[in-house]
């Protein structure tokens, strides 16, 4: 039921992300301005979105309930938007190599976050204190990419 819960998590997240890009494209022809742009913020938002709920998930649900399940969470909140992503690149400016590595880095956490969740539910043997850090964690996690959104060092498209 939770793997349920977190694909349509994903799939909600794209779907919003789609009517957005797809409103501001809108606007952006009427405008005469370049569409191009609205394809790359929509890359942008993409990952960042997909990166903070991945931050959060992924340790709450390998804190609670293993690395198994908080890796299925997590790729359940990845792997929806793929078609998305490959039809928002197309229509940017962004370099192919930039989305790969920002995706790759993804699923990279994707897979390590649930292994810190569940790790730290090792450490702290209470079942409920341990899903509360790691859920704090999370949210330090998801906060720390939003406010490194700006940085040059990380390949956001």
């Amino acid at each position: 039921m939770a793997r349920r819960v977190d694909a349509i998590a994903g799939l909600a997240l794209a779907a919003a992300i789609t009517l957005w890009w797809l409103g501001r494209t809108r606007l952006a022809l009427e405008d005469g301005s370049d569409p191009a742009r609205s394809a790359t913020d929509a890359l942008h938002a993409l990952l960042l979105v997909r990166g903070m709920a991945v931050g959060v998930a992924g340790v709450r649900v390998g804190a609670s309930l293993g690395w198994g399940s908080g890796a299925a969470a997590s790729l359940g909140l990845v792997a929806p938007s793929w078609p998305l992503l490959v039809l928002a690149w197309s229509a940017s400016t962004t370099p192919l190599w930039r989305v790969a590595l920002a995706e790759s880095m993804l699923l990279a956490a994707a897979l390590v976050l649930p292994a810190v969740g569940s790790g730290l539910r090792r450490v702290i043997p209470r079942a409920d204190l341990a899903a509360t850090m790691g859920t704090a964690l999370g949210a330090a996690l998801a906060a720390f990419l939003w406010f490194a959104r700006g940085w040059p060092a990380l390949p956001l498209p």
